[in-house]
């Protein structure tokens, strides 16, 4: 969702910011406008942006949401709420069969965890990608959890992610990209502190995984 001035052009007959508006909205990754909110009080927009057409808008009354067949009612907790202990982080990951970077990035199980920041919390918690859940010793999946949280933390200090298309409400790239330890790395020495591994490139479950091949331990 991106806020600022747009125009219809109906020459192009498409949605695209004013001329004058500032540069951000005019990046090429912007310009994949599928929806626009008009305001009554005010001369902006607020536009939806989908570059890559994984987004949907549905339109329901709040109380009722319970009662639908929505994906909101799927989604797995919060990683970063209070009241998501480690206790119920491990209940949760252990009652999961799979690789953990795969658990890690099913919506259902935890929300909000993406390819990116599952390669940076499992490199930091030392684990390897392909380990199972159950056999992951519970000091690894406490480092886990505390990883989890400094990662996600350290993402929305930085502004999020624009490896690839993220954009915010201004339509501006965040800086997480320029603080990665591990992903999109392959054939780099590990940054971590004494270990002497390279950064190898993997594919699972139909995503890359990026990790260490020394300090990465698989369970």
């Amino acid at each position: 969702m991106i806020f600022g001035k747009y125009n219809f052009y109906k020459k192009e007959n498409k949605w695209a910011p004013d001329k004058n508006e500032r540069k951000e909205l005019h990046d090429p990754y912007n310009r994949f406008i599928h929806f626009v909110f008009s305001f009554s009080n005010n001369p902006n927009k607020l536009v939806f942006c989908d570059t890559r057409k994984f987004g949907k808008i549905t339109i329901f009354e709040t109380n009722k949401l319970k009662d639908l067949d929505h994906e909101l009612n799927k989604l797995g907790p919060e990683p970063l709420d209070n009241d998501f202990t480690f206790k119920k982080f491990e209940n949760t990951i252990r009652s999961k069969n799979g690789k953990i970077k795969t658990i890690l990035m099913d919506q259902s199980i935890i929300s909000g965890i993406g390819n990116i920041y599952s390669d940076e919390m499992l490199w930091l918690s030392n684990i390897h990608p392909e380990s199972i859940p159950i056999k992951i010793p519970e000091k690894d999946l406490k480092l886990l959890y505390i990883s989890m949280k400094k990662v996600l933390l350290k993402g929305i200090k930085f502004g999020g992610d624009s490896t690839s298309d993220y954009r915010n409400i201004d339509g501006a790239r965040g800086k997480f990209q320029g603080k990665h330890n591990v992903y999109k790395k392959k054939n780099e020495k590990c940054g971590k502190y004494g270990c002497r591994g390279v950064i190898i490139r993997k594919v699972v479950n139909g995503r890359s995984a990026h990790f260490c091949n020394l300090h990465q331990k698989v369970f």
